[in-house]
């Protein structure tokens, strides 16, 4: 059974991400195994192929925005990522902070439909003429 987990944003310490499969984060793992519970963050005009996970995941911007599957999605926007839906973003002129939660635990990463294609096509970077 977890316990409560409280952190608080002066709290958040953030390394060099290792061993994950979308590269170039910083991280902070908070929790492992049920619920799984981690800060990440993207650089400036990062892109995170498309992916998808074993687990459902919830995201919370807390701090830039990104471009969600084709939405910009600001601070305190919640996104639901049912298990083993596809998805991809990617980053603006700013660094995009989100608290990641996976309720049954961690899970398994897999590569989209584009990846194990090989294909080399993103999808469209962001830009002003897509801004909320």
């Amino acid at each position: 059974m977890a316990e409560t987990v409280i952190v608080t944003p002066d709290e958040i310490k953030l390394r060099p991400g290792t061993t994950g499969n979308v590269k170039g984060l910083q991280v902070m793992h908070v929790h492992e195994g049920a619920p799984y519970i981690t800060f990440l963050e993207s650089a400036p005009h990062h892109y995170a192929q498309v992916h998808s996970h074993s687990e459902d995941e919830v995201m919370v911007v807390v701090q830039g925005r990104m471009f969600f599957n084709g939405r910009w999605c600001e601070v305190g926007s919640l996104i639901f990522v049912p298990a083993n839906e596809e998805y991809w973003y990617s980053t603006g002129d700013e660094p995009c902070r989100v608290a990641l939660i996976r309720p049954k635990g961690r899970g398994t990463f897999q590569n989209g439909l584009q990846a194990v294609a090989g294909s080399s096509a993103k999808p469209a970077k962001p830009d002003d003429d897509h801004a909320a």
